[in-house]
This record gives C-alpha cells, structure tokens and sequence, in this order.
C-alpha cells in the first residue's frame, strides 16, 4: 500500500513550484440546499454550490522569484485570479488546480529563525484534476 507524505507534495503558483512550501491545505466545500415540499414530514436536500478556500505556509525565500511572486500578490491591485497547483504526488503529478485569490498573509518574525509566512486563498471557479 502506498502511503502519501508531505515530503511528496508541493505547491504551484503560475505553472512553477513554490521553493520551499512547509505545508498546504485546500478545503472544498458543498451546499446542502433544502427542497423539501409542502406536507411532507422529512427535510430532503438536493447538491447546491461548490466552494474552497486554501492556504500554505511559505518559507521566504529572496532568492525563489516564483515564492516572491506569490507573496507579492496581496500587494498589487486590480489583479485576477492566479493559477494555483495542489500537487498531492510530485511522482505521478497528482493535484488539484484551481484558480485562487490571496486574501490574507501573515508574515511572523522571529530571531533565528526562517520567516515562515501563511498565506490564505479563496478560490474561484472550478477545480481541477483529482485524487
């Protein structure tokens, strides 16, 4: 049986991957809309939106270009959607993508230690690929 790691997973951003991603997570969600009719006794649902939010935990890196590109992206206005890569296996490109927007960044400094910056995405549209 084989068993996935951490150490087999990494993060895109734009098509390249992120140098030095501690850890990511991404949330997929889907609304349970009521349809229940008039003069029955039990609720039913029926599938509603699907929706995700994600976030990773970058090590700053000056010297990646693509880790700097992200982290700049809440800096910038009036930008899109970027192409955002969940790579579940780097062995066998097994991901989900999506396209997704930084919504928040926390940069915590600390002495002695690598600077260890989380960032949170909000998806938008679908996503793609699989498990």
């Amino acid at each position: 049986m084989a068993v996935l790691t951490g150490a087999n997973g990494s993060l895109t951003f734009r098509g390249q991957t992120v140098a030095r991603c501690r850890s990511w997570s991404l949330d997929i969600s889907r609304d349970a809309l009521d349809d229940t009719c008039l003069g029955t006794f039990d609720r039913t649902y029926v599938e509603g939106l699907r929706g995700a939010t994600g976030s990773a935990v970058i090590l700053y890196d000056p010297e990646s270009s693509t880790a700097v590109s992200l982290l700049n992206r809440i800096l910038q206005n009036g930008g899109a959607a970027d192409d955002i890569g969940f790579v579940l296996n780097t062995a066998t490109n097994q991901k989900l993508e999506c396209s997704a927007l930084i919504t928040s960044q926390s940069t915590p400094m600390s002495t002695g230690e690598a600077v260890a910056i989380s960032v949170s995405l909000q998806v938008t549209g679908p996503i793609g690929g699989g498990y």
